[in-house]
């Protein structure tokens, strides 16, 4: 009876001892494989305070490092993938989608995932990290700037794969977002029968006359989203003389809204969506009855602000 209580203890230690030993990792460095791990400084590749209005464009230069702890090389390829959607960056309440560029800068190949992964190509340059060594890649992100309409984020989530040359097994992978955001912003702009003086449009009403000047004339909008127009004259809605008192009332029409320019005015659009406006502008003015001849005039300032 002993004896078997004393076998039945040694077999259950033996299984302590075993268990520890089953489950000892060896260090990094003393790995005989490759061991690849990405590193980076921003797991978010956004383009931030982008002016689809101004020169620049939607385009940014992001790094990621490929560091390698094991004793042999990583050889591979760099692989973007695109999880359980479309391709494209999404804006939130907004439909469809907008193309972007990836391109890998090591091997000047393009990276972007268009079907859903990065197609690699047998003559592409393939990465190749030395034990105990890394390498930066540098990757450039560029997105079709028609189809950035709205303000606001677009953004796509995605996986970068270190991709073993020839075998397609994983290496390493890391999660990143890429992305725009798009600042709001509106600009305006004049058409028709004016000319520049400097800075200045300068409208010829002609011979003045009670009612609509027949003077064609636009003012073009473009904004991110409903915008809102002030127009501040600097003789309070009256065309005057120089160097005399005498003036003619006028009153702006905007579209199919009339204005009047005793203080500042407003025009805003309807809804909330981007756009793009041609509205037509057009001077009402008042009676002339009595007015002496000669040059009669006024400055209006035109302002516009993305609401």
């Amino acid at each position: 009876m002993k004896n078997l209580i004393y076998a039945t203890l040694a077999s259950a230690a033996g299984l302590v001892f075993a268990v520890p030993a089953s489950a000892q990792t060896v260090p990094a460095a003393a790995r005989s494989d490759c061991a690849l791990r990405i590193d980076g400084g921003a797991t978010n590749w956004i383009i931030q305070g982008y002016d689809p209005f101004a020169s620049s464009e939607p385009i940014a230069i992001y790094e990621a490092v490929f560091n390698n702890e094991g004793g042999a090389a990583c050889v591979f390829d760099p692989v973007f993938v695109v999880s359980q959607e479309t391709f494209g960056l999404s804006h939130d309440g907004g439909q469809g989608r907008v193309n972007y560029t990836l391109l890998d800068q090591f091997s000047n190949s393009n990276a972007t995932p268009t079907s859903g992964r990065t197609i690699g190509r047998a003559t592409q340059r393939p990465i190749v990290v030395r034990p105990h060594s890394q390498q930066l890649v540098r990757f450039q992100f560029a997105v079709d700037e028609d189809g950035l309409v709205a303000d606001g984020l677009y953004s796509q989530r995605v996986t970068l794969i270190a991709e073993k040359r020839g075998q397609g097994e994983m290496l390493a992978s890391r999660s990143l977002v890429l992305g725009v955001n798009v600042l709001p912003s509106a600009v305006l702009g004049l058409s028709g029968q004016y000319r520049r003086n400097g800075g200045q449009a300068l409208v010829d009403l002609g011979e003045l006359s009670e009612g609509v000047a027949q003077i064609p004339l636009q003012v073009t909008v473009a904004s991110t989203r409903a915008y809102r127009l002030e127009f501040a004259s600097k003789n309070n809605g009256l065309l005057k003389m120089a160097d005399a008192d005498w003036s003619v009332p006028y009153q702006l029409m905007v579209g199919e809204s009339t204005l009047s320019l005793a203080s500042t005015a407003n025009y805003s659009s309807s809804g909330t969506d981007p756009t793009r406006d041609a509205l037509p502008m057009r001077f009402v003015i008042g009676s002339v009855a009595g007015k002496r001849a000669g040059l009669y005039s006024d400055l209006i300032t035109v302002s516009i602000a993305p609401r």
